[in-house]
């Protein structure tokens, strides 16, 4: 059974004991591009991926600017 737009949701989660953030996603498009970007799948199991990412390559872009997380 195909999963509904709602439920291909992408989850990610860090704290500041690691300089590791794990990242689950149900989304094909965000588990592309995150292999685009040269992250390898720690874990694929009937359409779902879990990587994890140095904080450091993580920013969120803003309105007024691109902030880094890490």
């Amino acid at each position: 059974m195909a999963l509904s737009e709602a439920e291909k949701e992408t989850v990610i989660q860090f704290d500041e004991s690691t300089n590791l953030a794990r990242v689950y996603t149900a989304s094909w498009t965000v588990a592309r591009t995150l292999k685009k970007a040269g992250f390898k799948p720690i874990r694929r199991d009937d359409g779902a991926w879990w990587f994890e990412i140095p904080i450091e390559a993580m920013s969120i872009q803003g309105d007024k600017e691109t902030t880094k997380i890490g």
